[in-house]
């Protein structure tokens, strides 16, 4: 009887040790998250501790990032989601995630969050731009709030006694940038007055002024031909001329040349606050960077544009799935979202983070983040439709065609309100 009873204990330990062998040595395979990104230098390697911290913290799944070139972001992005090869998560618009609602590819954070994860946190607005899409799912995690503001030499606006609080419309911007360009070029310093850092924003910030809709309600554009927008840009382009605006820079966004005294004011994102680095000329040392509002249209209506950058993901297998959920949470925390903006130069879109001291004190010090808070009560997002990436090309082409190249003004709106149009028919 004890032999059998030995014999059988045997065969269990043996049989234990087989189920150890098979199951405990072998580490289970993480699921692989894959993140793409276009920012860059402290935004970076800011995703970089962020994701190292989210790895560290749990055992089920590993995010990695990859940092993308900017030109052509949301078309590669497109194109490999579409084939079946693409990241499960980006960092671009909340609207983006409408191109790949209707076939069934965005990621719907609502399986995975609670409502105190996300929807408790933030604003009924910020909450709709995440959720405005053809299912009313949560598509989009929003994590930063940025927009247009204007950044000035504040060593030229004392020299030439400007005050910025004065540059109200589009009339006061180019009159400082007379005073300033033709003073600068008498005393052989020679720069230009104004650039934006995007083409796209200008011509919609300046169609929402007009009263004109960038996109309408019925999924269309409005007439881009209207005489209000066709005097508008033959406003520009005299300006243009006269050496006092330039819409395109070969730096690409203005601020470096800004920053090296080839303009007197640029109009950028909050966010490019800390791209902007003030050098010195000659015996005048670096300036000060002094902001403010975004012009308007004189007698128009008054709008400025904000921008909120958001978590996107897209569905792959449920494990997969889940972890790009869970980095979103991870990502969104409190103290791990009051020190990304502060590297990004944005405003919270989260109410535990605008409360935090941590936060007052930043905004407290960023002359960036008051100007855009100065602003807020005018402000607007885009409308969120399949489409309208489509649309903000053709505004991009418009611009560059009339003023950059000379094209007729009227023959070129029309074509490239028909492109717009199209796409917008085409993404429906």
């Amino acid at each position: 009887m004890k032999k059998i009873l030995s014999a059988l204990l045997a065969v269990l330990l043996l049989f234990s040790f087989a189920g150890c062998s098979n199951g405990g040595d072998k580490p289970t395979e993480k699921a692989k998250v894959t993140f793409w990104h276009t920012l860059t230098d402290h935004d970076e390697e800011m995703v970089e501790e962020i994701v190292k911290a989210f790895n560290a913290s749990q055992d089920k799944w590993e995010v990695v990032q990859q940092t993308q070139t900017l030109e052509g972001f949301e078309a590669k992005v497109y194109s490999s989601v579409t084939e079946g090869t693409g990241p499960s998560l980006v960092w671009l618009y909340p609207n983006t995630a409408q191109d790949y609602v209707n076939a069934g590819l965005a990621l719907d954070f609502g399986k995975y969050f609670k409502d105190a994860d996300y929807k408790d946190r933030v604003s009924e607005g910020v909450y709709a731009a995440s959720t405005e899409f053809a299912d009313g799912k949560l598509h989009a995690i929003v994590c930063t709030v940025t927009g247009s503001i204007m950044f000035y030499n504040g060593t030229l606006l004392k020299k030439y006694n400007i005050d910025k609080d004065a540059i109200k419309t589009w009339d006061d911007l180019l009159a400082a940038c007379k005073t300033v360009v033709d003073g600068e070029k008498a005393a052989g310093t020679p720069l230009k007055g104004f650039g934006p850092d995007s083409v796209d924003t200008l011509g919609i910030v300046t169609l929402q002024q007009l009263g004109l809709n960038f996109i309408n309600p019925d999924k269309t554009v409005t007439d881009w031909t209207d005489q209000k927008f066709v005097d508008w840009i033959n406003f520009w382009k005299d300006a243009e001329a006269g050496g006092y605006f330039q819409l395109v820079d070969q730096e690409g966004y203005h601020s470096g040349p800004f920053g090296s005294w080839q303009y007197f004011s640029y109009m950028g994102s909050s966010a490019g606050m800390n791209y902007i680095t003030p050098q010195a000329r000659g015996d005048e040392p670096a300036f000060e960077i002094v902001c403010g509002p975004v012009p308007q249209i004189a007698g128009g209506k008054e709008y400025a544009e904000i921008t909120t950058r958001a978590l996107v993901g897209f569905t792959k297998d449920e494990a997969t799935d889940e972890g790009a959920a869970e980095f979103a949470k991870f990502f969104t925390k409190a103290e791990n979202n009051v020190k990304f903006v502060q590297k990004y130069s944005a405003a919270t879109p989260f109410k535990d983070v605008e409360s935090s001291e941590e936060y007052k004190d930043y905004f407290t010090n960023s002359v960036a983040q008051q100007a855009l808070a100065g602003m807020m009560p005018i402000t607007g997002t885009r409308i969120s439709v399949a489409g309208a990436s489509a649309c903000k090309e053709a505004m991009i082409q418009t611009l560059k065609t009339i003023i950059v190249s000379g094209a007729d003004v009227v023959e070129t709106l029309k074509a490239q309100q028909e492109v717009a149009n199209n796409g917008l028919k085409d993404a429906q």
